[in-house]
């Protein structure tokens, strides 16, 4: 009688075997696999099933149809080509690079685009626009019964289901059959509601599973887009001074998820939950006086005595019109800075007429700049633009281009009204350290001025050096939590050293092979960063992956290892990079072995 040693996870499979049934129990999970079973998702969910003895590794597919057709396939590691019984590799993914952006909105409408190419490879996986961060174009072996998918699925939903998953294992005999279809689809969980607001803007609750917003004012048929949970109203302020125009603003709000990889087989680049229904904002007559600095306001709220940090960049409100001359204005900038003086200036608002400014990368008003574009402005409503138009000034004559303007950055699409948040554009604010460190802001007087030469241009009435010189200064932190990676126990699944597959029980998990993380999505951010080291400090990456997910595989050797999770804020100024999580440490066990008789 012979003996031979087999891992008990199922590593190799004596020839003479029995082949291995098809994998079963397949389902989807966002933080665990021991989650109740559900079939809808606001965001990418993970997949995890039952191991299967003698498995070297697993081919996964995750398709738009039961069929799992070519034309259909969302993702996959299935490599084409090569005879059964070849054992495991890594595989290529899809080679293209398809920029997730939609077809601009007409209306209110928000019509849909959409993305892909299909690869050569006969492997999809996540591939990013130029303009985000690097994910990895190859698929690392799938070992466990676990697997993540890089990318961002948009919302969409079938009768009964819109999306289907199988698994086969790959054993020293060849591939085992496909599992039984895991079908699911990808759905919003609520839609926006208001939250209190000042007078000039509009406030929502933040929706899971949204990547951005869209803003729908009915009254004057305009939709814009927004990656924060504010919107000002400076389209019912600008150039227009009778309280008539603004004195009731009719509003909805509707979640939007982007798509981010490469997604080859025709989904739509961008989805869309349902309108809110229509939301009335009541807004008090215009302040006169002095400008006084009042909130900044977004997940939370900030005042002139009482600062607090922000996770996303805050709408900032003021009342009161008048400069530091006496004189009253009806357009106004806002600025923030990072030293109490203004001097070192890092964001410029875009020209309102309303007492609130919150950013749009969607671009700026369209501002008149001739007698007959004013008259017309104030009889209608002004569009958007890519930028502020003829020019404007700083109030000592240097040339000023808003942080909103969209082609002024280098790979920066013409916008327009309804489009989707352009990957280019930044128009949020890096994290500090609050409150030691924090961003100072102001806000100034802006008119149309005709200057020597005798052309128009929007100049700032005030130097926000000026301004801040004489008190009309304030402060915020902005500070993205840390991304959470557990809640008791860290979010990781794998298999335990006995063969079975497992969440996490402990504060520092063991498991065999490769574990699969997750963590629970942060505010702001589109993508994140995972990255491993043997030792908490001093921190040593030894490797790093960028992720459109929630989740991720790590190939990790056996030993002790720490990991940390971080969120990459695509529209934030300069680095997208937010705060790291508190490292969480695990233990990839080596092979256990077993003497089996033949």
């Amino acid at each position: 009688m012979l003996a031979m040693a087999t891992l008990i996870s199922g590593a190799a499979l004596a020839k003479n075997s029995k082949p291995s049934a098809a994998p079963k129990n397949l389902r989807g999970f966002l933080l665990r696999p021991s989650e109740p079973l559900r079939h809808v998702f606001p965001r990418t969910p993970a997949f995890a099933w039952a191991p299967v003895r003698g498995a070297l590794c697993y081919e996964f597919e995750l398709a738009s149809s039961r069929a799992f057709s070519e034309s259909s396939v969302v993702w996959s590691n299935v490599r084409t080509g090569v005879k059964p019984g070849t054992g495991c590799s890594v595989v290529a993914a899809s080679s293209k690079t398809t920029p997730a952006t939609p077809a601009p909105a007409t209306g209110a409408s928000g019509a849909t685009g959409a993305t892909g190419a299909t690869g050569s490879t006969g492997a999809t996986g996540a591939t990013p626009p130029a303009t985000d961060p690097s994910v990895s174009t190859t698929i690392p072996i799938l070992r466990v019964p676990a697997v993540s998918v890089d990318v961002s699925l948009p919302w969409f939903t079938g009768q009964p289901y819109a999306l289907y998953s199988h698994v086969r294992a790959i054993t020293a005999q060849g591939p085992t059959g496909w599992s039984a279809p895991f079908a699911f689809n990808m759905r919003w969980l609520d839609v926006p509601k208001p939250l209190a607001s000042d007078p000039g803007f509009v406030r929502w609750n933040q929706v899971p599973g949204a990547t951005s917003y869209q803003v729908w004012y009915p009254q004057i048929s305009k939709v814009f887009s927004t990656h924060t949970n504010v919107a000002d109203e400076r389209d019912f302020y600008t150039w227009h001074f009778d309280a008539s125009w603004w004195s009731k603003v009719q509003w909805r709000v509707r979640a939007v998820r982007q798509v981010f990889g490469d997604i080859p087989n025709g989904l739509p680049a961008v989805s869309y939950g349902p309108w809110s229904p229509v939301y009335t904002a009541s807004n008090p007559n215009v302040t006169k006086g002095k400008i006084k600095l009042q909130t900044a306001v977004s997940d939370t709220t900030s005042t002139v005595a009482r600062p607090t940090s922000h996770e996303i960049m805050p709408a900032l409100t003021f009342s009161g019109d008048q400069g530091l001359d006496g004189k009253s204005y009806f357009l106004f900038r806002a600025y923030a800075s990072t030293d109490i003086d203004c001097v070192n200036i890092v964001y410029r608002g875009a020209v309102v007429g309303s007492q609130a400014y919150a950013p749009r990368p969607t671009g700026p008003l369209k501002l008149p700049y001739s007698s007959a574009d004013v008259t017309a402005a104030m009889n209608g409503w002004l569009p958007d633009a890519d930028n502020e138009g003829a020019g404007t000034l700083e109030a000592d004559g240097t040339t000023l281009v808003t942080s909103e303007a969209t082609d002024t950055v280098s790979g920066a699409a013409a916008g327009t009204a309804g489009t989707a948040i352009k990957n280019s554009v930044r128009v949020d604010l890096p994290d500090i350290d609050f409150p030691s460190t924090r961003y100072y802001w102001t806000v100034v007087p802006v008119e149309l001025r005709t200057l020597a030469d005798k052309s128009m241009r929007y100049v700032d009435v005030d130097l926000p050096q000026d301004a801040c010189g004489a008190g009309r200064v304030a402060s915020f932190g902005k500070e993205s939590d840390p991304v959470r990676v557990g809640s008791g126990t860290p979010y990781v699944s794998g298999l335990t050293p006995n063969g079975r597959l497992l969440s996490s029980s402990g504060k520092q998990p063991t498991v065999f092979s490769t574990p699969l993380v997750a963590w629970e999505p942060a505010t702001g951010a589109g993508a994140y960063e995972v990255q491993w080291s043997r030792t908490k400090y001093p921190w040593r990456a030894q490797g790093s992956k960028t992720t459109y997910s929630t989740s991720a595989v790590l190939d990790l050797a056996p030993g002790k290892w720490f990991y940390r999770v971080r969120g990459l804020n695509l529209v934030q100024i300069r680095k997208p990079q937010m705060i790291w999580s508190t490292p969480v440490k695990l233990t990839v066990s080596k092979p256990s072995f077993r003497i089996a008789s033949n």
